[in-house]
Parts: C-alpha cells; structure tokens; sequence
C-alpha cells in the first residue's frame, strides 16, 4: 500500500487498511477518514527499490538486503529468472500468489515455470511492462492471469505432478511436440506467445520449426508486417508452407536481401492491389480480395516471389494517371510559401519542406524510392500532410502526418517515418520529425488547419469514387507469376474468396455471459453458433452468440434486426471469431462476423 508521507512507520494504519482492503478488494482507491487516500500497488516490487542510486554498503541498500532475505528465495529466484528484458514479473501480487501457496504446490508451480515460462507465466501471473513504486504507472498488465476455474485442468496437472505437457498442449490447442520444443522452455521477452504465433508454429512442419526463442521473437515484426491477419486455418497453412524448408532459413534468405524487411512486407500489400487492379482475373475470381490473393501467392510461390514482385513494382517509374480523378492538384499548405517553397528551418537540426501538390508527391516518391507518390487521393481526402526532412548530418526522410479532425483544434500526428527505399531512419531523423510535428502543431497556424481539415471533410462528402488505376505498371515477370497463381486457384478452387461478411462486429455483452472465463480458450477462426432468442423480454431481434454450448454474447442491438430476420427466414449463416483483443480494459475484446453459410 501506498500511504500518505505522514503515516509512514504507522503500522496501525497498515493494519486498519489491510483490513478494509481485504473486506473491499473490488475499490481500486478507497480514501479512509483517518489515513487519508491509500493505494494498492499491485505491480510494485516485491524487494524495494531506491528512488536514487545509492552504493551497495548504503544503509538503503543494506535495509533492502536483509528484507529480501526474510522472502522465499526460490519464489524471487524464480521471478527474476523469468525477467529477460521486456516484462516485469517480481511484483508483489506475484510473489503472493506464489509464497501463499501451500509448500508442495508451490514447489510444482514454480517447477512448472522453469519448464515451460511463455506458456505457463501467463496463467499464473500478471505480466507488468515495468515496476509501479509509486502509484504512477496507469498502465495495465499486457495480459492478466487467468482465473482457476479457466484453467482447472492445467492446475491439475501442475499441481499432481501429472501430464503437464499435456494440458498445456490442449489449452492452447497446439502440438504436444511444439510444447515440448526449445523456443518455450525459457522465458520471452514479451513474457508469453501470443495465439496466432503458436498457430503458426505448429502448422510448420517439426524439422523447420525454430529451435532458440530469439529467432522467433526477433522475426514478430516482420510477421505482423505480412498481408495477411492469420485469422483462419487457410491462411496459417498458407504461411506455415512458406517455411517448410526451414524457419531460420527462410528468414536469412530474405534478411541477405533487405535493409528494412518487415516494411517492405508491409509494403506488399500496396502491390498485391495493384495486381489485382492491373490484371484481368478468370471469372470465378472476379471477387478475389486482397488477401485471399497473398493466401494463393504465398501457397503457390513463396515468400520471397512476392516481396521479389513487389520491389519490382515499387522500383517501377510513375506515370501520369490517365483519367481526371476529380480530385485538385494542390492542397492548403500549413506555413507561409518563401521563395525557396514551403519550409520550416530548425538551425542546427534540420531542414523540412511541406509537400501540398500532387506533383510534388509524386516527384517525392520518385527520389526516395518509395510509394509515397500514390498517397495524393489520401492526402486531399483523409488530411494528411506529407514533408519532406533533410537533418543537418545529410541524411533525408518522408514523414507522414495525420490530422485529427477536430473541427475546433485540429492537429497532427507522425504516422510514419521512412527513409530512402523504405528504410528505417535514425534516431536523430525521428526526433526531428517530432520537431517538426511541433510546427505543424504552432498555434500560429491554428486557421491553416482548421481551413485545411474542413476543406478535407468536405472533399470526402462529395467526392465519387472512379475507377482506380495504379501510377506503377507490374513489369512482365509479376504478371506472368500474377497469371500463374491465378491460373492454380481457379483450378483448384482454393482461390475463391467467402461470400462477404453481412456483419463484422465485438460481441455485446462478453463481460456478463462466459465470456471471460473462457477467453484464453478462445482463437481466431473458431465457429461460432447463432442463437434465435424470440422471447427475450429485452429485445425482440435478440440474436445469442454461443460457442461450443458456452454463451458468450450477444449481436450488438443495433446490428441485429437483419440478422434476426435471415435466421427468421431460414437462411443458413455461418458466425466465426476473427479477432481477439487480450487488453484488459477492452469490455468487449472478441470481434466476429457473420457471412451466408
């Protein structure tokens, strides 16, 4: 607890608080008439830590030792090990929860964490991104611990000595042979796995998988940055066959190649749309979505013969588009035009120049060797404000800033950073960027936005869109490669994309039904079951949304009535989850969609 100064070394008031906390554990921040306001700190260390630097033979640092050494050394042990640089786990909350354990749990629990951290830690104990010593830190855990009764078979198992590897392998639905593999027999610097990651893991085939948790943690962004969300099976196969030669392989093959990886697979997805807008696709393809052709891409050619496709396309040269878009050449500049263009100077760090026409635009693109140059359309209807940064030690970069849309005091805010080619820049580039943010920010050019955001949502009330076309021709190898893929998916029909969702939504009411008990069992991809609830006193459209008999929610209200009235109708629906929000002050964190079974 957190105490005010004055009451320091009272141990009546501990007592008199521990007492009403114990009583009152839901209140985050009870205020007791004679102690004045008390805190909880939950995430603080278990072992105090000084406010200063103090020597090892300070009498600080010796009051710290000789209250460590009253603790149980295999509980801080334990932690400490778990503590590889990222999360914070000696917290007080979870050495209670280990120290109050009987002995002989306690001592299978804290085996159980040598064992297996990533896949255990998360079930035991709170994740902290860092120690709260003084009641500052608003933060949340990154994934609180599960309750007992969720993972009851788990407890078990680690409690009776029985088949851990077991249980965990059904909890988290993997393999037990990834359970037992060398990436989750020491701790992660994230403090857990997240789900898709396993799912990925364990459609590789065993001798590809990655043998040491670095290579996996290290490759997490460069995973993310692919074109595809991991949402069903198809796709995790799709991605898994991608490294069947070898997980560490692969990743190094295109390492060799690549400055800046994960934003170049990033960038991927730019050119899998133009693919699909530059190419004439057979008929049962009509529909094929973006993703559903990186699926087929990735299944039929790999990994490295669409980021090769796609640094082609990027290196193309822009071309005028050859239809009126409807769209201006120029946009409202924030600060004053010089002869010399639109600039803001920071002597001694740089210099910026504001890019507001299409021209200019493209011309950026041009010289950094990026797609910058096909952003106009955003730029004029989603106010963004492009600038081009040269720092005082040579080094150029393009920064992309979004505007808020507040109507009364629009501002904005970085967005991205990218050097020549997609690469990422410095430090010193990033700190300009965010000087430069400061400009665009400066009350003195308070009018200029707030003209140039009302300007944007007018544009976008009014504009039609037309067809699109790219300003970057696919070189003939992607088009032969383009046909190809193509060619297999309408063969094989694996191409064809789902009918599109009728709705795409969080469920309402998670936090009232099972919901969150029954969360970390839970995956993207699961089937959900649509339940008609005609004599709901509450709402007539009442749809339940049930999975594996378990209630979970509800259709929001205000999306439901179409969906009452199929399901009324007869019309088969198939309900699926698509996302899953692990933040702990997200009320309802599962998102789903229906689509026509």
């Amino acid at each position: 607890l957190r105490l005010d100064a004055a009451r320091m070394g009272d141990a009546h008031a501990a007592k008199s608080l521990l007492v009403r906390f114990q009583a009152e554990p839901d209140i985050p921040i009870p205020t007791a008439k004679r102690f004045g306001p008390a805190l909880p700190l939950a995430g603080a260390p278990v072992v105090p830590l000084p406010r200063w630097s103090v020597s090892w033979g300070h009498p600080l640092q010796q009051a710290i030792r000789a209250f460590a050494a009253q603790l149980d050394g295999n509980v801080l042990e334990t932690l400490g090990w778990l503590e590889v640089p990222g999360p914070f786990f000696g917290s007080v909350v979870n050495y209670n929860r280990l120290a109050m354990l009987p002995p002989a749990i306690r001592a299978h629990r804290l085996q159980a964490l040598r064992e297996f951290p990533p896949l255990v830690a998360p079930l035991l104990l709170d994740v902290f991104g860092r120690p709260d010593m003084f009641g500052t830190d608003e933060d949340e855990p990154e994934q609180r611990a599960c309750r007992d009764a969720e993972i009851t078979p788990v407890l078990e198992a680690m409690d009776r000595g029985r088949d851990l590897i077991g249980a965990l392998s059904e909890h988290y639905r993997i393999s037990r042979a990834l359970v037992r593999s060398p990436p989750f027999r020491e701790p992660w610097a994230g403090g857990h796995v997240e789900h898709v990651v396993l799912r990925l893991l364990d459609a590789i085939p065993a001798h590809a998988r990655p043998c040491k948790r670095e290579s996996v943690e290290s490759r997490l962004p460069a995973l993310r940055a692919l074109p595809l969300t991991l949402r069903n099976t198809e796709q995790v196969a799709s991605v898994a066959r991608a490294f069947a030669q070898g997980w560490d392989a692969t990743w190094q093959a295109l390492e060799a190649h690549s400055r800046a990886l994960p934003n170049e697979l990033r960038d991927t997805r730019d050119f899998l749309r133009a693919a699909l807008d530059q190419v004439e696709r057979p008929e049962p393809l009509a529909n094929l979505d973006m993703e559903t052709l990186a699926q087929a891409w990735l299944a039929r050619r790999g990994l490295r013969s669409l980021l090769d496709a796609s640094r082609r396309w990027h290196a193309q040269p822009l071309v005028t588009e050859a239809f009126d878009d409807g769209l201006p050449k120029a946009v409202i500049s924030i600060w004053d035009a010089t002869p010399r263009g639109v600039r803001f100077d920071c002597e001694g760090i740089g210099r910026a120049t504001e890019i507001y026409t299409r021209e200019a635009l493209m011309a950026e693109g041009a010289t950094m060797h990026h797609c910058i140059g096909g952003y106009w359309q955003a730029c004029v209807l989603q106010d963004l404000r492009v600038v081009h940064i040269d720092c005082a030690n040579g080094e150029s970069a393009t920064a992309l800033y979004r505007g808020n849309e507040d109507p009364d005091d629009p501002k904005y805010e970085l967005e991205q950073l990218r050097g020549p080619c997609n690469t990422n820049p410095s430090h010193a580039a990033r700190q300009f960027a965010m000087v430069v943010r400061a400009g665009l920010n400066n009350a003195a050019w308070h009018e200029r936005r707030v003209a140039a955001s009302r300007n944007a949502r007018s544009r976008r009330a009014a504009w039609q869109p037309r067809p699109s076309h790219s300003i970057r021709r696919l070189d003939l190898k992607s088009r032969d490669e383009l046909r190809m893929v193509l060619a297999a998916c309408a063969a094989h029909s694996d191409g064809t994309p789902r009918p599109a969702p009728l709705l795409s939504s969080a469920i309402a009411g998670f936090g009232h039904a099972d919901g969150p008990r029954l969360q970390a069992q839970l995956a993207p991809g699961d089937a959900l079951q649509l339940v008609r609830e005609l004599a709901n006193p509450h709402d007539a459209n009442a749809v339940r949304i049930d999975w594996n008999g378990h209630k979970l929610g509800y259709v929001p209200r205000a999306e439901n009535p179409d969906i009452a009235r199929r399901l009324d109708a007869g019309e088969p629906l198939a309900a699926a989850i698509t996302a899953i929000t692990c933040d702990a002050t997200v009320w309802n964190p599962v998102a789903f969609e229906i689509r026509p079974a």
